[in-house]
């Protein structure tokens, strides 16, 4: 997944405002190591998982400076790929609101694009990777190959979307996969999602019109879960129920509702079943950019330290019990990183996910 510079800004709450203008705020600016794939596999490590980050940087200021810092956390860089001269490395720019909401950012991404095969290749050769975390800035053909090493092995993959433009990757990286005739079924492939709401219903979207999916599921069974979940759309359900196919845990992110989780039962792939799991309330939010990613990273270190199995049919041997209090446990990292100035709380450790 991708690396890069966050250059996080918060205006002062005494000029806080509605509106912006064209003009200089007061303010504070951090600057720290940050990208999603690198959010993620951070959040991991300080949660005790040995974990590998590949990614594409560039052999500039930026780039050296990702790789000193993994090293400093004790984290190898080993996977980093140096991209040519005038590649830049990805840098992400947001400004926050005082009580640390996003108003906007830009983000630079282009070189997560850049990431080679032969680097994933040589990753999986080399580490030979249980659980694999994918997030949707690298390329298709990235993606495509990661998923196809990943199922050789026999390795639990986890998407994280990153962005509803983005969210569209993995389902053409499936696409891919299906046209190659590689697999006789790309169902499973990908055993667990990590959307918000609309990068959910985006996917189910796509999945359609990329014929990976059959059909949209049915209107009254729709109605029916959106009318026992209250804190689900009828779009969210309709969406989850669409995708379960292709991708049978869902871990679905609704912010200050906390998470809807789908998933099947034990041994039995139909029907999903569906679960929301309040949240967990922090003191103060410093910093939501990275509540999401801690989130994810959590997941990949308990998936780690549980040695989940993937069946050849793509089935994770886990409980719609087991996963709720994964989530659960996930959901502290989460609130840790939103009391801190870092995307990803230094305060994460083994005990926050592990301790009863």
């Amino acid at each position: 997944g991708g690396a890069a510079i966050d250059v996080t800004s918060r205006i002062d709450a005494a000029h806080a405002t509605k509106s912006l203008s064209a003009t200089s705020y007061p303010g504070t600016v951090l600057t720290s190591i940050g990208g999603v794939g690198q959010n993620i596999a951070r959040a991991a490590h300080y949660l005790g998982a040995p974990t590998y980050l590949v990614s594409a940087i560039g052999n500039d200021a930026h780039g050296h400076s990702i790789k000193l810092d993994l090293d400093r956390i004790g984290m190898s860089p080993a996977y980093l790929q140096f991209q040519a001269a005038g590649a830049r490395t990805a840098v992400y720019n947001a400004l926050h609101q005082p009580n640390g909401d996003l108003l906007v950012a830009v983000a630079d991404m282009d070189i997560n694009g850049m990431l080679s095969e032969q680097q994933i290749y040589k990753a999986f050769d080399e580490l030979q990777p249980g659980v694999v975390g994918l997030d949707g800035n690298i390329s298709t053909q990235a993606l495509s190959t990661t998923i196809i090493l990943a199922a050789s092995q026999q390795a639990c993959v986890v998407f994280e979307p990153t962005s509803v433009p983005k969210c569209a990757g993995v389902l053409g990286a499936l696409s891919r996969i299906d046209r190659s005739g590689t697999t006789s079924s790309v169902n499973g492939l990908v055993q667990v999602i990590t959307p918000n709401a609309l990068e959910l219903q985006e996917m189910a979207k796509i999945a359609l019109e990329l014929a990976l999916v059959e059909s949209a599921p049915p209107a009254s069974l729709v109605s029916e879960i959106a009318g026992d979940h209250c804190e689900l759309s009828i779009d969210t359900v309709r969406a989850a129920l669409t995708l379960f196919p292709l991708f049978p845990i869902q871990i679905i992110k609704l912010g200050e509702k906390g998470v809807a989780v789908v998933s099947p039962l034990l041994h039995d792939k139909s029907p999903p079943v569906f679960r929301h799991i309040g949240p967990l309330k922090p003191g103060v939010i410093v910093n939501s950019n990275g509540a999401g990613d801690s989130l994810v990273g959590a997941m990949l270190a308990l998936l780690h330290s549980r040695q989940v199995t993937v069946s050849s049919d793509g089935h994770v041997d886990l409980s719609p019990e087991e996963i709720d209090d994964m989530v659960l446990r996930a959901q502290r990292a989460s609130i840790l990183s939103l009391e801190s100035p870092l995307a990803i709380s230094d305060r994460l450790s083994p005990r926050v996910i592990l301790d009863d």
